[in-house]
């Protein structure tokens, strides 16, 4: 599930983006060639699994499940109700490494950690009802990939970010001004030096996030290109250096 976001270019690709995430999360295993870890997410009624599991024909699971790999090692467990998983479930790698867990916190809020076999921290959602508010994502290397922070709206992200392999920013979108609907861009060469910064305006309605103001933009040794100036997402006028 490795992806480079920039986001707010547009609000369309946000969107797409976000949408694609939560599918991801919310029907996915780590590991694609794990269709039987995968298999349980259909019955995780929160996060929009619509699935009935029964014990035998007519007879829906009820309590604590578990099922094991045919080497007898622990494959999930999980709380149903009525043919749902309603509050808890974990599922594990052939290894006996745990693979994910869920958790419902309140009636809205709910949580999900996702693990690479070797154990490290692949994801971590925190949902709102059935949508990721927060979401993180690792390497394999234990670094962060991307950090995503919605408005309870989900109309935008407050914050959204982007790391190189490395643990070095690579892009930043955040808010600067909720009731005007201002963000602040900036982008990062790998070595640390900045690339590109400038503004966003977020048009309600219209789910378009525009370019306004100066943005600068710099060489990798950071000197300062060119400097563009933007009106309502268009280029009004161009300095270069």
């Amino acid at each position: 599930m490795k992806f480079i976001l920039y986001f707010f270019l547009s609000f369309f690709f946000v969107s797409s983006i976000y949408s694609q995430k939560t599918e991801n999360k919310k029907y996915t295993s780590v590991d694609s060639e794990e269709e039987g870890i995968n298999s349980y997410e259909k019955y995780n009624s929160r996060l929009g699994g619509d699935s009935i599991r029964y014990v035998k024909k007519g007879l829906k699971c009820n309590g604590m499940v578990k099922d094991n790999y045919p080497n007898g090692a622990l494959k999930h467990k999980g709380y149903y109700v009525d043919g749902v998983l309603n509050t808890i479930y974990n599922n594990y790698w052939e290894t006996g490494q745990e693979e994910r867990s869920f958790k419902v916190k309140d009636p809205k809020a709910s949580e999900m950690i996702i693990y690479y076999k070797d154990g490290k921290l692949r994801s971590k959602i925190e949902y709102l009802k059935s949508l990721p508010l927060k979401d993180e994502e690792y390497f394999p290397n234990g670094k962060m990939e991307s950090y995503d922070e919605y408005d309870k709206s989900f109309d935008y992200a407050i914050i959204s970010k982007v790391f190189f392999e490395n643990g070095q920013l690579q892009t930043i979108v955040e808010m600067t001004d909720k009731k005007n609907g201002l963000f602040h861009s900036k982008e990062y060469f790998e070595d640390g030096k900045i690339k590109e910064e400038g503004s966003y305006k977020f048009i309600p309605g219209l789910g378009d996030m525009r370019k306004i103001d100066k943005w600068s933009i710099y060489s990798e040794s950071g000197k300062l290109l060119t400097e563009e100036f933007y009106d309502n997402g268009s280029l009004t006028d161009e300095k270069t250096y």
